[in-house]
């Protein structure tokens, strides 16, 4: 079954106009634009060094892990496939 998009005639579609954004400043001329990034880098909140130390402490163990994991199926499936070519071969 298809839903129909149904309206009734008292509804009003509100239209937004977009309009650009002023320059900042009168000439058109972006002057400072070195302040604008400063300012945006003063916004920017750097981590503290326990946050770090935990991030880098659950990457590498993170990385551990998952080299264990490869090397088990890296090594059951060599012997497997060992086995499979002694059986055949």
């Amino acid at each position: 079954m298809e839903e129909k998009n149904m309206t009734s005639p008292n509804e009003t579609k509100e239209v937004k106009k977009v309009t650009p954004k002023q320059p900042k400043h009168s000439d058109g001329k972006e002057r400072d634009g070195f302040a604008d990034y400063k300012a945006e880098f003063k916004k920017i909140v750097w981590p503290g060094r326990a946050d770090i130390v935990k991030s880098t402490a659950t990457v590498i163990v993170t990385s551990l892990i998952v080299g264990v994991i490869i090397t088990c199926m890296d090594t059951v499936f060599s012997a497997g496939y060992d086995t499979l070519i002694n059986l055949l071969g």
